[in-house]
């Protein structure tokens, strides 16, 4: 997939309802999908929010984290609801399961964001997005509305007085995406 096809990808799920979900790649919400996760991570998946997640049950929601995202379009995720990722196909494509932060190791990064190239990975410690273009990430966080969302990088665009807007520490371009510039 070249990185324009990926950001195409990206930018489809926003025609989607979409939450934040650790430890997610592209899911329907569903009442299964919730106690998976909960007893995975119990920590996060607390009875207030397990309690917030119940009522997105039956409206087309899917579940991803930020990780989960870029996972989820490298594994195929294409917004099928009868699909238990969405189409998605677990550790499919030749791209593993990794973390956020194991995630950016594989991307020879760099903390020079005068070069970044449409499609790069942006990381900040536990944390991954991905640089659109334009001074803009797509990226799915639990902060401002939820879901995936198009924020901000600071990082190139230094307007701090916006809302949905980080400073992110790294970059790089994925080994599993072919980048025209």
């Amino acid at each position: 997939m070249t990185n324009k096809e990926f950001i195409q990808k990206l930018l489809n799920t926003l025609n989607y309802k979409t939450v934040y979900m650790w430890g997610t790649f592209g899911s329907p919400v569903t009442k299964k999908i919730i106690e998976e996760k909960a007893k995975q991570y119990p920590s996060w998946y607390t009875d207030a929010m397990k309690e917030f997640l119940y009522k997105l049950i039956d409206q087309n929601y899917f579940a991803f984290d930020c990780v989960g995202l870029i996972k989820g379009i490298l594994w195929g995720w294409n917004g099928d609801p009868t699909k238990a990722h969405g189409g998605a196909r677990y550790n499919s494509n030749g791209v593993p399961d990794l973390s956020a932060d194991k995630l950016i190791e594989r991307c020879n990064p760099t903390t020079d964001f005068t070069k970044i190239v449409p499609g790069a990975i942006v990381w900040l410690r536990g944390h991954v997005g991905t640089y659109i273009g334009d001074g803009r990430v797509i990226e799915c966080t639990p902060a401002w509305k939820n879901g995936v969302q198009i924020t901000i990088c600071l990082n190139v665009y230094p307007d701090n007085r916006l809302d949905k807007a980080r400073l992110w520490v790294k970059h790089g371009k994925l080994p599993y995406v072919k980048y025209k510039e």
